[in-house]
């Protein structure tokens, strides 16, 4: 990786090997990379020390809070979204908020720990936030897919296969045993999802494999989902749309499926609002964006409509601020 940051073949190989296999040891990567666990733990101890990756668990809704999340498009007052935006940042109960053109000057995800707090925060507290003067938001109904499915696409099939037996499988549909230990696992496992087990059964107090098997357990049913976080433009991606995706009910299914199938999904949900669908995707440039918003992709012609917001800037992912 260069001085200033930018990262090179080796590191974006990296990148990619931990989409696929975000607990896989450094010995196992080394070996499909074709380089050393040295070098590889070097690499990645490097960029997770200058802020630009964090391997962490995504955690299913149900396991955060009552309810599902809602997606809220914000209009500011001439020359204050930006104070708006780090408002929104400071909350507890935002999980991302982007500085934005299109529906709102801001975008933001607001996830309260019950039904009744996420309610009180859409309609009693960010409108009170100065400097705001609309607020449009958009509950989620059920999500399609996530961040934990996205992938950089350079590995070979070969390459791939080679790390599945470390991937870990997920069911589709999340389990239902969530007791107080599997929430203190969660709590561990979030914010660095390569934590070795014998380091969760020292912080919550139990023995190792059963540390070992609840998390195994979390992994496979989905509760938990491994992924790298790091912002889309270091891996060349400097195009981020946020769409509301229309189609006719009869559709939705076909079009969900071919969307959350697409390459350049990031999020997919189905809403509660008058689009069908919102959507978070990265693109290499406004002619790729442009290509997809009119139609270039299989299953499209199910399209009815499609609103554009493009984020300018990201203050906050997944809980944190980005590295710069």
């Amino acid at each position: 990786m260069a001085d200033d940051g930018v990262l090179d073949d080796t590191d974006l190989d990296l990148v990619a090997a931990l989409q696929h296999a975000p607990r896989a040891p450094f010995d196992v990567l080394a070996r499909v990379l074709d380089s050393s666990a040295r070098t590889i733990g070097r690499r990645y101890s490097r960029m997770l020390d200058d802020g630009l990756l964090r391997v962490i668990c995504e955690v299913d809704w149900s396991l955060l809070a009552e309810g599902p999340p809602a997606h809220v498009w914000i209009g500011a007052e001439p020359g204050r979204a930006r104070a708006v935006a780090k408002a929104l940042a400071r909350r507890d109960d935002t999980t991302h908020v982007a500085l934005a053109s299109g529906r709102g000057e801001v975008y933001a995800v607001v996830h309260g720990m019950t039904r009744a707090a996420t309610a009180r925060a859409l309609l009693d507290e960010i409108p009170a936030v100065s400097g705001i003067r609309s607020v449009r938001a958009e509950s989620a109904l059920r999500r399609l897919t996530s961040s934990a499915a996205w992938r950089l696409r350079r590995l070979t099939n070969e390459q791939e296969e080679a790390l599945a037996s470390h991937a870990g499988a997920a069911a589709e549909e999340p389990g239902t045993e969530l007791g107080p230990l599997e929430r203190e696992v969660a709590a561990v496992l979030r914010d660095d999802a390569r934590t070795p087990y014998s380091d969760v059964a020292r912080v919550l107090d139990i023995s190792e494999s059963r540390a070992r098997r609840v998390a195994t357990a979390m992994f496979g049913s989905g509760l938990l989902r491994p992924r790298v976080e790091i912002e889309p433009g270091k891996l060349g991606y400097r195009i981020e749309a946020v769409l509301g995706i229309s189609c006719p009910p009869p559709a939705t299914a076909r079009l969900g499926a071919a969307i959350a199938a697409h390459p350049t999904t990031r999020f997919l949900a189905l809403t509660a609002a008058s689009s069908t669908f919102v959507y978070d995707g990265v693109f290499r440039g406004e002619d790729d964006l442009a290509d997809f918003v009119s139609g270039g992709f299989p299953g499209s012609d199910d399209v009815t409509a499609v609103e554009c917001t493009l984020q300018l800037e990201v203050l906050k992912r997944y809980w944190r601020a980005p590295a710069s």
